[in-house]
């Protein structure tokens, strides 16, 4: 045993029994993956990180800092792991098809896994492995462990059988009330999680306070993102340093969100206008950890728990096998039958692997959807298929810039419900979710579902054509930008803006001052936004001659642009011996 583990598992109070069950992996004929469930601050990761400091060769994964896309997901865990462990598994929901039939069933067979979560797992995870399944529930801790984490953290006897009188042994709440202890000896310890850090919060100083008010609208924390309150934040005990910023603990963080929206909600608004102008200005270079940052600013419901579905997925959503195939048009005919039962078994015929279903425990098709690229679909269906007609009447009129992918969505089922909001039918608007992270995808066409479905999209952009049918159109930026309005509505940010007759650009609020000829520039580029911009074409039409080859003024010109955009530089992209592109800014 190294001496790592030794601390690891000194850390580690009262998790005996769950440890050795995870141990159990290691035995011939044992489980091949362990799923340790348990509420917020239940002591998961640190059950986890305990449990990898006992083995070498592991790859320790927080899905956090994960895009839950299969591209995502392997780039942080590589090719054949020894020991994988997942941490806020929660967070990969999306992925959840894909890592129990594609990537887990892949791996070596000495290949052990060991994933945390809070819920138990599902029925189709049970399913699935069966035997060689290891479910391992984290529980209260003992009065005896309890009061041994109290002593630790510095009280008495007394007060430890006090605290975990009212606390029960919740490990995050023994945690706050010993820190609130400290700075209140007289208090009563309260019963919940959330009262407890309020009664920590008040022992806190001005400047620690006023950094956690602002971080409370953050997914996670940076130096970039709050420069000034970053380093007050670091010493606090439900604080985490990840390798994707610090992380406060969700049961804190939503307390302190709910306390200052309550109590002062032009601060709370002002602070996610402050996180929506620096988040949107790393979104052209920051990857998948902006685009998770700017999800958590949006306060549209339906699409958090698109991208980070909060509940258990009781449905396992995967692509139609060719026995499906009654199924599907069983359901279509209970419910648009006639006309459209024909035209989805047209679909059936000519691209099967387009449909998506989601299945019950029992391996029921309970519901359906029909996804793919639109460029996918053959000719002879859309002559036959009035809506997709609808949808190419549209793109002909609204072209999109090319090397950007357009979704049909052609239908969505589900057996009990129809069109209907359901559980099921939310499993596959998760599964449209998903797919849209798959690509620089620009827009989505669908069909009228009914009011109630039509009424529940429409906040996501979906709007109405011609011939009923639908449309959302994410932008130039694809799912960043899409995300960034969501984000901005009702927050007093300004949106991008060029006036050409003052020669000022308005980005993230701030004014900057454009020569002629770098207004000129810009101008013709956004113009062209998405689209690759030759040299020769902006000589010709801005500088008004045609290109003779040699000169540099194009790229002078476009250095001088890059300069003031700042942060946003990189949305001028050069196309290497082409010219110019310009990304939405």
């Amino acid at each position: 045993m190294t001496f790592g583990s030794l601390l690891a598992r000194r850390a580690l109070i009262g998790r005996e029994d769950e440890l050795a069950a995870l141990r159990t992996l290691q035995e011939d004929g044992g489980p091949l993956v362990a799923v340790v469930h348990g509420v917020a601050g239940a002591g998961k990761s640190a059950l986890l990180r305990a449990f990898a400091a006992e083995h070498d060769d592991v790859t320790f994964v927080d899905a956090r800092a994960i895009e839950p896309t299969p591209q995502g997901f392997m780039g942080a865990v590589g090719t054949d792991p020894q020991w994988l462990v997942i941490d806020t598994y929660e967070r990969l929901r999306l992925l959840d098809d894909w890592l129990r039939h594609t990537y887990l069933p892949s791996l070596p067979e000495t290949t052990r896994v060991v994933i945390a979560t809070r819920d138990a797992p599902g029925a189709v995870w049970r399913a699935t492995f069966g035997e060689y399944l290891r479910v391992v529930p984290l529980g209260p801790l003992t009065p005896a462990d309890a009061a041994t984490v109290l002593e630790h953290a510095g009280l008495d006897a007394q007060q430890a059988e006090s605290v975990n009188r009212f606390v029960r042994g919740h490990p995050l709440s023994l945690q706050l009330a010993a820190s609130a202890l400290k700075e209140h000896p007289d208090a009563v310890i309260p019963t919940v999680a959330q009262e407890l850090a309020a009664l920590y919060l008040d022992g806190l100083d001005a400047p620690t306070r006023a950094a956690l008010d602002e971080a409370c609208v953050l997914r996670r924390v940076t130096r970039s993102l709050l420069p000034d309150g970053f380093d007050q934040l670091t010493a606090l005990p439900f604080v985490e340093l990840t390798p994707d910023g610090l992380v406060i603990h969700d049961t804190v963080r939503e307390a302190v969100s709910a306390l200052l929206k309550a109590t002062d909600p032009v601060r709370h608004r002002a602070y996610r206008a402050q996180a929506w102008r620096r988040i949107r200005a790393e979104m052209p270079h920051g990857g998948w950890a902006s685009v998770a940052d700017m999800i958590a600013l949006v306060e549209e419901p339906l699409v958090r728990e698109a991208f980070f579905p909060s509940a258990v997925q009781h449905y396992a959503v995967e692509t139609a096998r060719p026995s499906d195939r009654d199924a599907i048009l069983k359901i279509t005919a209970r419910h648009l039958p006639g006309a459209t039962t024909a035209l989805v078994a047209d679909w059936w015929d000519a691209v099967p692997d387009a449909f998506r279903v989601a299945r019950s425990p029992r391996g029921i098709v309970v519901a359906y959807t029909i996804l793919c690229d639109l460029r996918r679909v053959p000719q002879g269906l859309f002559l036959r298929d009035p809506l997709c007609q609808a949808w190419r009447e549209h793109l002909r009129a609204h072209p999109v810039p090319k090397g950007q992918t357009v979704l049909a969505a052609r239908l969505a089922l589900a057996h009990g419900t129809g069109t209907a909001p359901s559980p099921c039918f939310s499993a596959l608007l998760r599964d449209v979710e998903r797919a849209t992270l798959e690509g620089l995808v620009r827009r989505i066409y669908s069909a009228t579902a009914g009011d109630a479905t039509d009424a529940q999209l429409e906040p996501l952009g979906y709007l109405p054509i011609a011939g009923d049918a639908t449309v959302c159109d994410l932008g130039p930026e694809s799912v960043p930008g899409w995300l960034s309005e969501l984000a901005a509505r009702g927050l007093p940010v300004q949106a991008t803006a060029l006036d050409v007759e003052a020669r000022e650009l308005t980005l993230d609020g701030d004014t900057i001052g454009l020569t002629k000829l770098e207004c000129a520039v810009l101008r013709y580029l956004q113009d062209r936004e998405g689209q690759v911009v030759p040299r020769a074409a902006l000589l010709r039409d801005v500088w008004g001659y045609e290109w003779a080859g040699g000169a540099n003024a194009v790229d002078v010109a476009i250095s001088g642009l890059r300069r003031k955009l700042g942060a946003r530089a990189r949305a001028v992209e050069t196309v290497r011996g082409v010219g110019f592109r310009l990304n939405h800014l």
